[in-house]
């Protein structure tokens, strides 16, 4: 027998996966745009990259009220849904086939709304998609709401905020027990106007839960575990992710750092007597009370958006 037929007859090395990168342009699409890109760790940032490509390649992006598809809608859709599934997989969207992007508030039974989805097709209102991704931390995420809601009806076809498999069923027990003990206390939150991190749109149906913990679970992370650790860890153990230690959330220390300049800068016309110490204190309240607003809506305010 010849080399080359006993060469021939040999196992092919098995090649590692090629793993895609974006260009420079279009990481700089996200990273001017996604605040949760930018928090996400380096080596998540290349599965993520590889993700992406496989769903550009997959789904089919149309427009309405747009002249085209911008390479901008593409890309910012395509890392928001994958970093949902960084660790399920690509097959967890395997019957998604089209993205619809549209110019104008959706409205459905009377009601504006941001968007909705289904295992096939997912439509969404393109600025609140833009503003949510850009807050990072208001609670309020279209895409990662509504390709939620695409991984919740992927195994069943229905959105129930069950998002495992209908064989697994110590799992969707589990999954039953937390929300059935959850659910009541979002009621009661809002019953007695107390803020719960989950955002009271969770309690329209049961199919609203799993997507507005998901939000939290990305956006608000560290307040999600310390105040409501059962859900946290149950979203922790399907997404396979722990978001909490990513970069941190709250990424501007500019407020704070003015309200401190002004002070100073006030104490010190006082020291000098340039002007009196009421006079400055009358100045400054104003300040105060803008720099506390903007605090609170920062930390805790959201910016309202249909859903």
């Amino acid at each position: 027998m010849k080399r080359e037929q006993l060469l021939s007859e040999e196992p092919a090395a098995e090649l590692p996966p090629i793993l895609e990168q974006l260009t420079i342009g279009q990481r700089k699409i996200l990273t001017d745009h996604s605040a949760l890109y930018n928090r996400l760790p380096g080596d998540f940032k290349i599965r993520l990259e590889s993700l992406m490509h496989i769903f550009l390649r997959k789904v089919t992006f149309e427009v309405d009220g747009f002249s085209e598809v911008t390479e901008e809608m593409r890309i910012c859709v395509a890392a928001e849904a994958c970093i949902l599934i960084l660790n399920l997989g690509y097959d967890s969207y395997s019957q998604l086939r089209r993205v619809i992007i549209s110019k104008d508030v959706l409205k459905r039974d009377g009601k504006e709304c941001a968007g909705w989805a289904g295992r096939h097709e997912v439509t969404m209102y393109w600025d609140a998609c833009l503003r949510g991704m850009y807050l990072g931390a208001d609670n309020h995420n279209v895409i990662l709401h509504e390709f939620a809601h695409v991984l919740d009806q992927a195994d069943d076809a229905e959105a129930q905020s069950i998002p495992v498999a209908v064989d697994s069923v110590a799992e969707r027990r589990k999954w039953e027990e937390v929300i059935a003990r959850e659910y009541p206390k979002i009621q009661a939150a809002q019953g007695y106007s107390f803020k719960h991190t989950i955002d009271k749109y969770a309690l329209t149906s049961n199919a609203e839960f799993f997507s507005c913990a998901t939000e939290s679970f990305f956006e608000r992370s560290r307040e999600l575990q310390i105040h409501h650790p059962e859900i946290y860890e149950l979203f922790q153990n399907y997404y396979g992710l722990d978001p909490v230690q990513w970069k941190s959330q709250r990424n501007s220390p500019w407020p704070l750092f003015f309200l401190l300049l002004v002070t100073g800068a006030g104490l010190m016309l006082d020291a000098l007597d340039i002007i009196p110490q009421g006079g400055i204190f009358c100045g400054l309240l104003p300040v105060i009370f803008l720099l506390l607003g903007y605090v609170y809506w920062d930390l805790w305010g959201t910016v309202g958006k249909p859903r």
